[in-house]
């Protein structure tokens, strides 16, 4: 079944405190690293979006895109 663009965002933005957790950071539930400008938090979001395009052939800003203009 095909994933949603919300749930790919959701997912996305998983990962991506995931990767921000590695460097010993933690974040609030909920915390979209998509509208982050803090350094640390869009390089995390650069890498979960990087392992969407890679691993599940997804462009996630895409995915916003449409989410934006529904």
């Amino acid at each position: 079944m095909p994933r949603t663009n919300q749930e790919i965002l959701d997912q996305t933005n998983d990962l991506a405190a995931k990767f921000y957790a590695q460097w010993g950071y933690t974040n609030k539930k909920g915390f979209r690293f998509d509208q982050s400008t803090h350094g640390h938090e869009i390089i995390a979001w650069n890498q979960a979006c990087i392992a969407q395009e890679e691993l599940t052939g997804t462009d996630v800003w895409g995915c916003i895109d449409e989410l934006n203009d529904e």
